[in-house]
């Protein structure tokens, strides 16, 4: 299976290939206010307003550095409701792709917890691996504010 490779300080982590739209370089986004610390504003995708997360922020609590390879993975995000969106993700070091055994990963004791995206594990000759699951970066409450309640007109 195919996937996008990238750093959080130290620890490396998957996406699936699958589940990303496009890889574009670091732009500059425009403010949405009342959210999240880890979001980080909003880019325009095909005239499209997406939010954008960091990463970095979200798991380590530090903001992703703007280096030459942070750049954003525009992802296909499936809220708690199966609705589809856009997501975009700051990441740094994502500048290639790696092909792994899904027979290779491990369940990932987070799985039980709140925060469970990180849902597979595994180790190569490099170190520690750790698979993130898109559809689960963001808690109900902070979809909500993102994307709206399921209740409100779409606009």
């Amino acid at each position: 299976m195919l996937f996008v490779i990238f750093h959080v300080g130290d620890d490396r982590y998957v996406v699936d290939a699958k589940k990303v739209s496009e890889v574009i370089p670091l732009v500059k986004l425009s403010n949405f206010p009342n959210t999240a610390n880890y979001v980080t504003g909003l880019c325009n995708y095909r005239a499209t307003p997406v939010p954008v997360i960091d990463i970095c922020c979200l798991l380590d609590g530090v903001m992703s550095r703007a280096v030459m390879s942070t750049r954003i993975l525009l992802v296909k995000y499936i809220d708690y409701n199966d609705r589809k969106h856009h997501l975009g993700m700051i990441v740094e070091h994502a500048t290639e792709t790696i092909s792994l055994e899904i027979g290779c990963f491990h369940r990932s004791a987070q799985q039980s917890s709140e925060n469970n995206y990180v849902s597979n594990m595994m180790t190569d000759e490099s170190g520690i691996i750790q698979w993130l699951d898109v559809d689960r970066l963001l808690s109900r409450h902070d979809c909500d504010v993102l994307y709206g309640s399921p209740t409100e007109p779409e606009v």
